[in-house]
């Protein structure tokens, strides 16, 4: 388990740079994905899943994000709205970092052009424009994606970590006590 010592919180753990599920820290891609669909009125709060983390555990006993059996933590039918509410806000993080970062790489472009249309002469100006379009676009793209969104992720799971030993202290230990 790796935690900040300065705080007690565990921290993500990575292996070959992918993010690895540990008990600490079970983000589940899958969880997230379906609270996304829950979220959007496409998918029922409903189902099983397990008693520690919420992931879906379907027919299964063990839970493969967090490791907990159900003969230790009794399976649950459905996701917690603060555990969902956390799944989101980790999305909103992430969502924050990228759109900074293409708008940043708009702006960029969009100066970029100005500074074109200043210094070009008569007709050429048209270039200018071409860039505006072609370049924000590129540019939005490649910083939103490309360069930030290794970055807005780990920013995710950081949050994501805070926010579940949170949650676990306050509420999470009592539900999988009782």
């Amino acid at each position: 388990m790796a935690t900040s010592a300065a705080s007690g919180i565990p921290q993500p753990t990575y292996q070959d740079g992918d993010f690895v599920p540990t008990h600490d820290v079970p983000f589940s891609s899958e969880l997230d994905e379906l609270i996304a669909e829950i979220r959007a009125g496409q998918a029922p709060n409903i189902g099983r899943f397990c008693g520690y983390c919420s992931a879906p555990l379907g027919q299964k006993e063990t839970c493969l994000v967090c490791g907990e059996t159900t003969d230790v933590t009794p399976a649950v039918d459905k996701i917690d709205r603060e555990l969902a509410q956390i799944y989101q806000a980790k999305r909103k993080r992430e969502g924050l970092y990228v759109h900074l970062a293409a708008w940043s790489g708009i702006l960029l472009a969009t100066a970029l052009s100005i500074l074109m249309i200043l210094l070009l002469p008569g007709w050429t100006k048209v270039f200018a424009i071409v860039f505006l379009v072609l370049g924000g676009y590129f540019a939005g793209v490649f910083f939103g994606n490309v360069l930030i969104q290794g970055f807005a992720y780990r920013a995710g799971l950081n949050m994501f970590a805070k926010r579940w030993a949170q949650w676990r202290a306050s509420s999470g230990a009592t539900r999988s006590a009782g």
